[in-house]
């Protein structure tokens, strides 16, 4: 008999964070290799899913103001309560200390089965950015930091989160668990490329920066365009792609109309195509990802599957692994310094496509050998806490 185990998260598709993709890679791969694993996430009434495995929804409601985001209410979809009353878990693990958390925590405590929660976000900067008050983004930490307390084990996806997570206020134990990636070289790179230059309409010869990630403030997407129009001014010709969507793509995208950057910044909304994705990294020349806020990010690690070198900012977490000039490209987080590097991009492309190969071969493990990983430390809890079950399943 398998182990039974629910990966919950406050977002699934259409959402197309790094969170989702933490945790639809973990219930993929662990059903593959080691158990029956579900992904429980608030969904449409209407929605449905074809993967391979169980996706159980439950009712929700728009995010108001951060669309396609929605808050799961699971307490009130009886049909899901029906569904999930007969799930034999042996182990849940949560993604989000939100209404995801709250309902594994409900689970794990009436089970009486142990509960991992991972620390994915800087929660202050999200709630600053939604608040504007320092007062309520702290006392939502608090909250955050309240329900971390509750579970039998925390994760977060780096040791730079670590920090972000202490500063916080958790004191308790901390496990650090990687993230991964499923990209790999395409069979045919020259069909790839090519896939790529005609989504980005560019020619063989054309520089390509591209950017990926939700299109937010948080992320210095303001920075990336004014590098842009920066460096247009000396090297016109490269383009600069866009990828995915946000509650600030409108401004900027207006802005860069104003500033007759056009033609030089496209927005390209969200690639769900992984396989075109997959071609746009490897077609670009650099990935601009000068985010002080994300954690671990799953981006950097696909574009260094690809090959693509990352320009980030120095010290941030996003960094985590990068040697500039080595396996990265690294900035002050200012419009001179990213201006300089993407510059350098430019100016010595054979350099940059080096950095690409050395951060394929130190950036980019694969999601199947963190999931092996993420089984063990799943056993290790299991014998813990549920030992005679562990010993039932001859873990």
């Amino acid at each position: 008999m398998p182990l039974t185990i629910g990966q919950f998260n406050d977002g699934y598709l259409p959402v197309t964070d790094g969170v989702v993709t933490v945790a639809r890679n973990y219930t993929y791969w662990l059903n593959q290799k080691y158990a029956k694993c579900m992904l429980f996430a608030p969904t449409k009434t209407d929605q449905s899913f074809h993967e391979a495995f169980d996706v159980v929804g439950y009712r929700s409601f728009a995010l108001p103001k951060r669309p396609p985001y929605r808050v799961g209410v699971p307490k009130i979809d009886r049909g899901y309560r029906r569904t999930v009353n007969n799930i034999p878990f042996d182990l849940v693990h949560t993604h989000s200390p939100f209404s995801s958390g709250s309902e594994a925590l409900r689970i794990a405590r009436k089970r009486n089965i142990p509960i991992v929660a991972t620390f994915h976000s800087k929660f202050y900067d999200d709630f600053f950015e939604y608040t504007k008050s320092k007062t309520l983004a702290k006392t939502g930490v608090d909250i955050v930091i309240h329900f971390f307390n509750k579970v039998n084990s925390v994760w977060t996806v780096s040791d730079s989160t670590v920090e972000t997570l202490r500063s916080y206020g958790y004191k308790g134990e901390i496990t650090v668990v990687p993230n991964g990636t499923d990209f790999h070289m395409p069979a045919d790179p020259q069909a790839a490329r090519q896939q790529a230059n005609t989504f980005a309409g560019v020619t063989d010869e054309q520089p390509l920066f591209m950017f990926v990630g939700q299109h937010i403030w948080q992320k210095n997407i303001r920075l990336i365009a004014q590098a842009a129009q920066k460096l247009h001014q000396h090297h016109p010709g490269f383009r600069l792609l866009m990828v995915g969507d946000g509650i600030a793509r409108h401004e900027l995208q207006a802005w860069t109309e104003e500033q007759g950057l056009h033609d030089v910044i496209q927005f390209a909304g969200v690639v769900q195509d992984r396989e075109l994705l997959s071609a746009l990294y490897l077609r670009a020349n650099a990935f601009v990802f000068p985010s002080v806020y994300d954690n671990a990010p799953c981006v950097v690690k696909e574009a260094s599957a690809m090959g693509c070198p990352t320009i980030t900012v120095r010290g941030c977490n996003a960094a985590q692994g990068m040697v500039d000039g080595e396996n990265g490209l690294l900035c002050e987080n200012n419009l001179d310094s990213l201006c300089a590097q993407m510059q350098a991009v430019l100016e010595d492309p054979l350099r940059a496509a080096a950095i690409g190969r050395r951060a394929q071969q130190t950036l980019a493990p694969s999601w199947e050998s963190i999931v092996d990983r993420v089984y063990t430390e799943y056993v290790k809890l299991l014998y813990a806490y549920t030992p005679d079950r562990a010993r039932e399943l001859h873990l």
